[in-house]
């Protein structure tokens, strides 16, 4: 008689079953796998759990882990190394392994360029199962290379076995699935490729893509699936951006002969911030202009740069000491006068490397650095209107500067005349050289603050022997002193003159501050200086001498306002009032090009003393004044007197790092002329005409 088991053992019965079901049911992995002959490495190959019916798609998962120091490469490794490859001839019911490579990043050990991947990462798989298959064998061996100051190849065994009619979803596996295929570069528009250029003759290509966002801080990396190009070595590009548009140059190197690439097809990969993105580019054969300096050509501007910052206005008034003091030496020996201009030439040289140091900490704080940027600091210019005008009151006879008795005692006994000052001047001839840019100056200062950092200070050290030449001449060879005129009564004149010289520098870095004050405070300031400055003269050399100086300014003030007053006509028909100009931003560049404008593009700052001269001398006088007011020509200006990350960057896209900067865009010239730092009136009529679209 069939008796109804209890409900509890129906239960059991029924929990054994699906527990027996369960484990039937599996999502296959290997496990983690290491040699015992290299330790720092394991993997781990292992399936979610997904099928994709349509295609017989299973995604898996291969983990590899880093030991600290470790590292392991992208598909196209650079100049060394060998990515990571998985034979699975051995499978079964295997139609194809599709491999997915995360975003790699780029490394360099002793001028090496590698590029790959340190610590833990994912390389996301699709494995296709052939048509119809239930059941299939994932066997082969995967061969992993991996670095430090060595290099090892390691072969790992893999063996999965797939039975879709027991594979169950692991939800872990899936998600992280999902992250991995979040790191690997989307493939984006070709279209955004605006050029792909191969020039044969120079064994490189030259890239541009745009980005409707723009571009921060992008990198790219090179690969081609072309069998000819296997062996093929991808340099580490040079990369220049400006606005959307990224243009980079790539040298392809082959250890045998380099086939002619034109036709052929690579794989782009660029990654900024959160974005990753993948294109596909057909080169095409073209001729690519190389404005690439070698460095001694760069540090041959260095020196002429240095050496043309003597004759700035700049740095006048302190060669004007300088010359005194030669003049003056005349009767000392020559070994004393080598001695003091050597102290200057280090003053300078000295001052220049600083500069350097200054600079290479801020970059490597993240902070923005460009040529002359102190001066975008109201403190630092604070503090050389204090220096200036101590120097011009020292000039004056307000005080000289001695050493205690006994030091010159001893300076004088071992023939050294002490060079501290010397050394000093040297000093401020730098500081106040600083906010002017020489031709030559800017070309060698724009290559040296992107490149590394020794050879930032081999340039720095370049630009201030090239400052020092002079002064460096005149203490190889002493005698020279001897050409100048000797001392007498004239000299009475060379002080004041000199004073009044360093007065006017004064003034200058005085009005700079005008940027950073109030309105109030600039008027008291400038009113408190000159009245303090006259009351010294006064009390200097009496009253006769205070009265004097009163009534010359007086006289000199009637005489120019008077002057002004009867040739106003004149004044105003020839030096006219600037143009309105508008603020500079990337997208007003790109939307003026857009409708047909010629766009002139004027980057300056107040304490630039070329600035200033480009404007007075080209961009306010005719032709070029007429040419900028036309109705087809966009102004745009970007004041870099004040620290603007903006302009910063426009001119960090721009590869310079100081100002003057003039660049001329058009329909004829999308991406833009350059112009010289030292602007003619020739040379920008002649580039406004080259940017616009011939009618």
């Amino acid at each position: 008689m069939n008796k109804i088991l209890p409900l509890w053992l129906l239960s059991l019965i029924a929990a054994l079953l699906l527990y027996s079901a369960q484990s039937l049911a599996e999502t296959p992995s290997t496990g983690w796998l290491s040699h015992k002959d290299h330790p720092p490495v394991s993997v781990k190959l292992e399936l979610t759990g997904n099928y994709e019916t349509e295609r017989n798609l299973i995604p898996a998962l291969l983990h590899v882990e880093l030991d600290e120091g470790w590292k392991t490469y992208w598909r196209s490794p650079g100049e060394g190394g060998i990515p990571p490859t998985f034979d699975w001839s051995e499978s079964s019911n295997i139609k194809n392994i599709e491999w997915h490579w995360p975003v790699p990043s780029r490394y360099s050990i002793q001028g090496i360029d590698t590029v790959g991947y340190q610590g833990s990462l994912t390389f996301p798989l699709m494995i296709q199962l052939r048509p119809d298959a239930r059941r299939a064998r994932i066997r082969g061996t995967l061969t992993m290379s991996s670095c430090t100051t060595v290099c090892v190849l390691t072969d790992y065994p893999i063996n999965l076995k797939v039975e879709l009619d027991t594979l169950i979803v692991d939800s872990d596996r899936a998600f992280a699935f999902n992250q991995a295929m979040g790191k690997v570069p989307r493939e984006y528009d070709s279209n955004k490729v605006k050029q792909a250029i191969w020039s044969d003759k120079s064994q490189r290509v030259q890239l541009t893509i745009e980005r409707d966002s723009g571009w921060q801080d992008p990198q790219l990396f090179i690969h081609s699936n072309d069998d000819a190009l296997a062996d093929a070595t991808f340099s580490s590009p040079d990369i220049q951006v400006e606005g959307n548009r990224l243009t980079a140059h790539v040298d392809v190197t082959h250890w045998l002969e380099l086939p002619d690439l034109s036709g052929a097809e690579l794989i782009a990969t660029v990654s900024d911030e959160n974005f990753a993105a993948e294109y596909k580019v057909p080169l095409a054969a073209g001729t690519i202009a190389d404005n690439s300096l070698p460095l001694w050509a760069i540090l041959l501007m260095a020196l002429v740069g240095g050496l043309i910052l003597n004759i700035m206005p700049c740095v006048l008034p302190v060669l004007g000491l300088k010359v005194q003091s030669l003049m003056l030496s005349g009767a000392q020996e020559p070994r004393v006068v080598r001695k003091q201009f050597f102290a200057s030439s280090l003053g300078i040289i000295s001052s220049f490397l600083i500069i350097a140091l200054g600079l290479i900490a801020l970059r490597w704080a993240g902070g923005s650095v460009g040529w002359g940027i102190q001066f975008q600091n109201p403190y630092f210019i604070a503090a050389l209107v204090a220096i200036t005008w101590v120097f011009a009151l020292n000039l004056m006879g307000a005080f000289e500067f001695k050493l205690p008795s006994s030091i010159n005692t001893s300076a004088a006994t071992a023939g050294d005349d002490s060079y501290k000052g010397h050394f000093l001047q040297g000093m401020l001839a730098t500081i106040l050289a600083t906010p002017c840019t020489a031709p030559f100056l800017g070309t060698a200062v724009a290559f040296a603050l992107a490149a590394e950092s020794s050879v930032i200070l081999l340039i720095f050290a370049a630009l201030g022997i090239g400052m020092a030449l002079p002064w460096l001449l005149i203490a190889v060879f002493p005698k020279t002193a001897k050409l100048l005129p000797k001392p007498g009564r004239w000299m009475q004149w060379v002080k004041p003159i000199f004073a009044i010289m360093m007065l006017a520098t004064t003034a200058w870095l005085t009005a700079l501050l005008k940027n950073f004050i109030s309105h109030e405070l600039f008027l008291a300031l400038a009113v408190g200086l000159s009245v303090l400055t006259l009351l010294i003269i006064g009390k200097i050399h009496g009253r006769k001498a205070l009265f004097l100086s009163i009534g010359g300014f007086l006289v000199l003030a009637a005489v120019v306002g008077t002057t002004l007053i009867l040739t106003a006509d004149r004044w105003v028909n020839k030096l006219p009032q600037d143009h309105q100009w508008q603020v500079l931003t990337q997208e007003r560049i790109d939307a003026a090009v857009a409708n047909g404008q010629t766009v002139f593009v004027d980057v300056t700052a107040d304490w630039c003393i070329t600035c200033q001269a480009n404007k007075v001398g080209v961009l306010l006088q005719d032709p070029v004044f007429t040419a900028l007011g036309q109705q087809h020509v966009t102004r745009l200006r970007g004041d870099w007197t004040k620290a603007n990350e903006n302009i910063t960057q426009y001119l960090k896209a721009n590869n310079t790092f100081g100002v003057p900067f003039n660049k001329v865009y058009g329909p004829a010239a999308p991406d833009g002329i350059r112009l010289p730092v030292v602007l003619s009136k020739g040379k920008v009529m002649d580039t406004l005409e080259d940017a616009r679209a011939q009618q």
